[in-house]
């Protein structure tokens, strides 16, 4: 049960009380949300190990196509996690494999995912009202059957029981990051912003791979990425990241009446996996130019051999 931030907590956060305070909030939030309706599920069917390979695959493309249409029309990266969130879940809800077993399934549960996630995701940003028309446009009416569309959206919703706002990797990172002092939005020093940066780009990397959202909740997958980020910084600038500012970000991690489940060892699970996914952060000045993906382990993707290079246009999914 999330309360009210303790005084002990207050004092450590001197440095920008007033937007940690509202960062707080936002944290509650999203951990009671992790708590209770959002639990993720493995999106694998267990009784269909012999297909999983296939599943990777495609789920896979997908990711790939997910980013390449939001960076398109220049939505916040965030829709895509919350598009592949209806997505596993959906896919977790059928009680038959057979049901969504072929591409052609996949690719409308896949458009429709990301319709929903652009619709109810996309509207706090005015100056994309006309990007977010188009985009919507091009997914429905790019379909052969856009009626095809508006009713597995309404499976979907009945599926997902309505719940359509999980707490993201994203939010949580950003939470996080506006508590750490390193993450005072009022300094434009490298370091500063690196650490956001960092965490982002794991939490992204992460969305490709369903068995770490399965291990691991949304929580601790960002807390493990700035973690990792912490250790870059510290690594190639140590006089920035001070023993006193991570233990005080430490400390009021550790408070009961904000973080809930955050256990340490998963913590530390969690950043070994993501060091697997990601063996080496990129350095402190590579944010900012075009992101590439030479620091992205390809083997982690592997299933049987296969490679996965992002090559999808818009309007193909999981259809090399």
């Amino acid at each position: 049960m999330i309360t009210s931030t303790s005084s002990s907590t207050m004092s450590i956060m001197g440095f920008h009380d007033k937007q940690s305070s509202l960062a707080l909030a936002e944290l509650g939030c999203l951990f009671r949300k992790e708590q209770s309706t959002y639990r993720y599920k493995d999106v694998f069917p267990p009784h269909q190990k012999q297909n999983n390979s296939m599943f990777s695959n495609w789920r896979h493309n997908i990711c790939d196509w997910y980013y390449e249409f939001i960076d398109h029309y220049k939505f916040d990266r965030e829709i895509v996690g919350v598009a592949i969130n209806y997505f596993d879940r959906y896919i977790s809800s059928q009680t038959s494999w057979v049901d969504v077993c072929t591409k052609e399934k996949f690719q409308i549960i896949a458009i429709t995912s990301l319709f929903l996630a652009i619709k109810l995701h996309s509207t706090s940003e005015d100056t994309l009202i006309e990007s977010r028309s188009r985009a919507l446009a091009r997914l429905l009416y790019s379909h052969a059957d856009p009626q095809e569309i508006y009713e597995m959206e309404m499976d979907i919703l009945q599926k997902l029981d309505w719940h359509l706002n999980p707490s993201t990797l994203h939010q949580f990172a950003l939470s996080f990051c506006q508590l750490h002092p390193l993450g005072d939005s009022r300094s434009t020093a490298t370091s500063h912003l690196y650490l956001y940066d960092a965490t982002r780009y794991q939490v992204e990397l992460t969305i490709f791979i369903p068995a770490l959202l399965a291990t691991f909740t949304s929580s601790v997958i960002a807390y493990a990425a700035l973690k990792n980020a912490e250790e870059k910084i510290a690594a190639d600038k140590p006089h920035v990241l001070t023993a006193y500012m991570k233990q005080s970000f430490e400390k009021m991690m550790k408070d009961p009446t904000i973080t809930v489940g955050m256990d340490p060892t998963a913590v530390a699970q969690c950043q070994l996996s993501l060091k697997r996914l990601c063996p080496q952060l990129p350095d402190l000045d590579y944010f900012g130019s075009d992101t590439d993906t030479s620091f992205i382990s390809t083997g982690y993707y592997a299933q049987d051999g296969a490679s996965h290079d992002a090559s999808i246009s818009p309007l193909n999914v999981v259809d090399y």
